[in-house]
């Protein structure tokens, strides 16, 4: 009973996390703000600046997403932090057919948004949480769509099949929430990205896997975009609404 609630809750928070992630650049969270405030408000950035990411603050993320829970303490999870710029550019283009530009959006790939420029969903009563601002996703405004290789810092995770985890992957998010609010608490902007993983896991998998440091035996299971938002971008247009509290939500007392 005690694993099942305990389940219950960790995927509560990942859910809780799953809404507040906004589609748009909105100027980073202030250092020192309650991780409950960083949830409500962080957003998903869509645009980066090149400045980088402190090594000290790479280490902080890291260790914050090594101290995730995991079922019966497998801890079935890998990160590889990236800030080479020549690597970052190599992977994100092993994706695309030769000739090809950049990759055609893909909606199923990143976290869900914000709309921008609305208030987000909030029980009766309560202040609705305001918006962040930035971005709007491409091929819906025009604005910028933040993908593999336009971000200082990608941390990719891995899951390792072969432990008794009952479900990696389930922990492999734990951890990427983690670090999603331990980077946005330290000021940065942050992306969660699957799509990647499609190439990652592909036919150059072990190849990639060597050039990442990463055991061949894992398999990919999200990106972490993460670096200081380009606060010029545009975050208005494009807004699409979002499903209201009471239709997401239920409280039983």
């Amino acid at each position: 009973m005690k694993k099942t609630v305990f389940a219950a809750i960790s995927l509560a928070l990942v859910f809780i996390l799953l809404a507040g992630c906004g589609g748009a650049d909105k100027a980073p969270a202030e250092k020192g703000e309650s991780a409950v405030g960083v949830i409500m408000n962080a957003g998903t950035t869509q645009a980066f600046s090149d400045e980088a990411v402190k090594e000290e603050d790479i280490k902080t993320i890291l260790a914050a997403g090594l101290a995730a829970e995991s079922a019966i303490n497998q801890q079935p999870w890998f990160f590889a932090a990236v800030t080479d710029k020549d690597l970052l550019t190599e992977l994100s283009s092993q994706g695309k057919a030769p000739g090809a530009g950049a990759p055609a959006p893909s909606g199923g790939g990143d976290m869900p948004a914000f709309p921008q420029g609305e208030n987000a969903p909030a029980p009766d009563g309560d202040k609705p949480v305001p918006p962040p601002q930035g971005g709007a996703p491409k091929g819906v405004s025009g604005g910028p769509k933040a993908s593999l290789g336009s971000s200082p810092l990608a941390i990719f995770i891995y899951k390792d099949e072969s432990t008794p985890s009952p479900d990696p992957d389930f922990d492999c998010g734990l951890a990427a929430q983690n670090m999603y609010i331990a980077a946005s608490s330290l000021g940065y902007g942050v992306k969660i990205v699957s799509s990647p993983t499609m190439t990652l896991n592909g036919e150059d998998h072990d190849a990639i896997c060597e050039k990442l440091g990463v055991p061949v035996s894992f398999k990919a299971v999200a990106v972490l975009l993460v670096g200081t938002p380009d606060v010029t971008a545009d975050g208005v247009s494009g807004a699409t609404g979002r499903s209201a509290f009471s239709d997401k939500a239920v409280i039983i007392d």
